[in-house]
Order: C-alpha cells, then structure tokens, then sequence
C-alpha cells in the first residue's frame, strides 16, 4: 500500500503537470505560412539541397532569398509527409511540453508552482500555441532552453553551460531569433561584470563561441544580414505579429496584468532583500516588455523568461501542510486535465485536411482556386497574401503573385512587392491604375469592394464570386 502511495505521488509530481500541458497544446496547424514552409522542405528532402531562388511566386523572381528557417520546412515537410495534420499537431505539443519544462526547471519551480503556472502559461501563449508546431515554436524551446543552461550556470558554474554553442548551431540553422540568445547571454555577462567587478571568462567565451558557431550555416554571415532587415523595415508595421496589440484588447490586459505582477514580484524580492539573485532576468523581462509594447511577438517570449521572476509570489503562498502540499495543486492540475480531455472532441484533431484548412483558418475556397486554374489566364494577376503559401502547395501551377515569404524582401533598388501589393490591397493606390487585369481577392478587404464598383462600372468584370473570394479581369 505504502509502495502504490509512492508511485502516485511520483505520477502526481513528475508526469501529471506535462500530461496536462501536453493536452492544452494539442491544437490543429493552423500556420498561414505552412503550404510554402511544406514546399521548401520537399524541394530540401528531393534535391539535398536549399531553394535560394524564388521558383513560387510572379513577383521578384530573380530574388535570392536568405532562408533562416532551411532546416525547419525540411523537418515540418518530413513530419507532414509522414504523419500529416496530425503529426504537426503532436510535434507542437511536444515542443510546448518541452518548452515548459526548460522554463519550470530554470525557475526552480516545484509541484505546486507548476500545478499554477503551466495552465496559466499555456493559457497566455495561446494565441501562439493553438498555430500548432512553426518555427516560432522551436525557437521559443531553444530560448527555454538558454535560460536554464544560464540560470544553472548562475548557481553551481557547472560545465553544463558549454552545450550553449551546439544549441546556437541548432538555432541559427531553424530561425533567426537566435540574435536574442545572443542578446541574452550579454545581458546575462553585463550583470556578471557588474556584480563581481570583473568579467566571467567563461560565460564570456561561451557567448563568444555562441556568436561563432552561428556562423555554421549555409548562409554564413549572411544570415545576420538577413536577420538584422526585421529592424527599421517600413512595410513590418503592416504585418500583424510585428505591430503592438490593441489597446484594451484582452490580449493588452493580459500583458498589463502580467507586467504588474511582475512589479509585484519584484517588490516582495526587495523586501526580502533576495532581489540581487534575480537581476539578470529582471532586466531581461523589462527589455522584453518594452519590446512587447512595441511588438507583440517579443510578447511570447517575454512571458516564459520572466517565469522565473514571476514564480516568487506564488513560491511565498505554498501550503505548508505535507497532505495540503499534493492534494491542492493535483486538485487545480486535475481541473485543467479533464478541461483539456472535454475539450479535444471539438477541435476534430483527427479530421485536420486541406479542405478545413482551408475554410477554417484562410477564410479561402477551394473552388475559387480551380475556377481561376481553368481559366488558364495568362493577364498578369494578384492574387491575396494570405492565400500565397496554400496555393504554392496545393495549386502550385497557379503562383501566386505574393506570399508569406516576401514581407520584408526589398531588391538592390529598394522596390518591395509587398509594399506595392499592401497599398493595393487597402486600396490606398488604385487597382485599375496598376499593371494587373486579373485579382483574385478575399471578400474582407478594401480592395474587394474597389473591384466590386469597378465592375458595376463596367471597367472590370467579376467572373467568380464566392462568400470568401473573388475573381475580377480588366475589360479591354
């Protein structure tokens, strides 16, 4: 009896607060981007090497593009190929999983700050967890993982922390956010110096060796350049995950709550006068609030770094009672378990395909796409961003004229697809003023309606309609 107690309490404290997470995060793929992430990873697996031109689209066909996330379409491709939906599905919730391990380790956090902080971390990250595995994701993992190896380093200066430099070879290859990582570990050596007087060697070359390994890569330096172009890029405040979020919006309450409670952490660390141990993360979580604010990417990041600092309040109010100590936060876990159970029947996992892809999440119709396929039109045409990586993948001798690849593409004389398609689209520059004699448009935008007067007008014609999207030709 006493042995069948032991292992329960070893269920309760090491299995079910990843169980829980783990089912929170299963959620179906529901990237925009993921048809042409698909076809770049198939072109990596059937040919052994990286698409560097732009094969897939009409605009800027003769751009080279520095692909930072080579490594990741070759894995989401092999995962798709594989398992399909499903297996993206259950890759993004094993990389969540593992996100908030890294993070429950790096702040120390014992059953019951997990049993409180998990849910409530996957609660917030869900406008980013329910896309489901993207490379987002993986660098989320990866910076996780840095805090921990730091945080560690920061208590016992153990040689754990030289797994730093393979873990940048990693990232560098999967996504460009690893020049945070970089920023990281500086700040964590600035503190260090400051502290002691004198710099931490270690912890310096580690960063020094981060910085070069990342230079591992296909691309070389360049990668840096490319990296460095998400900075002072105009056309970045029209895409949606580089713009703050709206105010007093439930999202913008979020980061406000969450920004005051970790001021309140802060002050019951004073108090204590524990701070001095906590000045690395602090001034990171603030760099990345104030980024937040300006961005609400940096916002998902931010959340789980400041994990660490956040965690004090909730370590101060632990029951002290031996039987209070399991029965409670397995209580708050088992409530967020059977929510995740009852809910998975509506998220029709198994029943993920194109066809509700489709419908679901890009608000497009198949039909639309095969009406505008039999045309076999040769006018030049724009078709709809958001729509650019579903058609490279499932329509792929129909190029789109602009897709998710391009937002920050600008060639050696400055000009940007998406900057010309994006005033169109808001029908800020007029589309009967343009080049193109064909527009295959959603219903929910400006240049729908534009199109719509034009053909009453008889200067266009509407030859498909839909009640997602549109189909328009220039009457000569």
């Amino acid at each position: 009896m006493q042995q069948l107690k032991s292992i329960a309490e070893v269920f309760l404290k090491n299995c079910l607060p990843y169980l829980v997470v783990f089912l929170m995060a299963l959620y179906p793929s529901s990237d925009t981007d993921l048809g042409w992430h698909l076809k770049y990873g198939e072109y990596l697996v059937q040919n052994g090497r990286i698409l560097r031109e732009n094969i897939h689209s009409l605009e800027m066909t003769d751009y080279q593009w520095i692909n930072s996330s080579w490594a990741i379409d070759g894995i989401t491709y092999l995962i798709y190929n594989s398992w399909g939906f499903l297996g993206l599905t259950l890759a993004g919730a094993v990389t969540v999983t593992l996100i908030l391990f890294f993070v429950g380790k790096a702040a120390g956090m014992t059953f019951w700050e997990k049993a409180v902080f998990f849910p409530l971390l996957t609660v917030i990250e869900e406008p980013l967890f329910q896309v489901s595995f993207r490379g987002q994701l993986l660098s989320l993992l990866f910076v996780s993982m840095l805090i921990y190896l730091l945080s560690r380093y920061n208590r016992i200066k153990d040689r754990r922390i030289l797994w730093v430099i393979p873990l940048f070879i990693l990232w560098s290859n999967l996504h460009g956010s690893f020049l945070l990582g970089i920023g990281i570990i500086f700040i964590y050596s600035l503190v260090a110096l400051i502290k002691y007087k004198r710099p931490d060697k270690t912890l310096s070359l580690v960063g020094l060796a981060a910085a070069a390994s990342s230079l591992i890569n296909p691309f070389g330096w360049q990668i840096y350049a490319e990296t460095w172009k998400h900075f002072g890029n105009p056309f970045q405040k029209y895409i949606i995950e580089w713009v703050p979020f709206p105010v007093f919006s439930e999202v913008w309450w979020t980061l406000v709550f969450w920004g005051l409670f970790l001021i309140a952490n802060v002050w019951y660390l004073h108090r204590k006068k524990k701070l001095s141990s906590s000045w690395e993360i602090l001034i990171i979580s603030a760099v990345l609030f104030l980024l937040s604010s300006w961005m609400k990417r940096y916002a998902w990041t931010m959340y789980l770094v400041s994990a660490p600092l956040a965690v004090h309040l909730v370590k101060s109010i632990k029951p002290t009672d031996r039987v209070l100590k399991i029965l409670l936060p397995s209580l708050i876990l088992f409530f967020f378990y059977l929510s995740a159970i009852f809910s998975l029947p509506s998220k029709r996992l198994t029943a993920m395909n194109w066809q509700r892809y489709c419908s679901e999440y890009l608000f497009c119709s198949d039909e639309s796409a095969e009406y505008l396929l039999g045309l076999n039109s040769r006018e030049k045409r724009l078709t709809f961003y958001n729509w650019g990586g579903w058609l490279i993948w499932n329509y792929p001798d129909l190029k789109p004229s602009i897709d998710g690849r391009m937002h920050l593409w600008r060639d050696e004389n400055n000009y940007s697809a998406f900057g010309k398609y994006f005033f169109l689209e808001q029908n800020v520059t007029d589309i009967d003023k343009s080049e193109y004699d064909l527009v295959f448009i959603t219903v929910n935008k400006p240049l729908y309606l534009r199109l719509a007067a034009l053909a009453e007008s008889g200067k266009w014609q509407m030859l498909y309609k839909d009640e997602r999207a549109g189909i328009f030709v220039r009457n000569k």
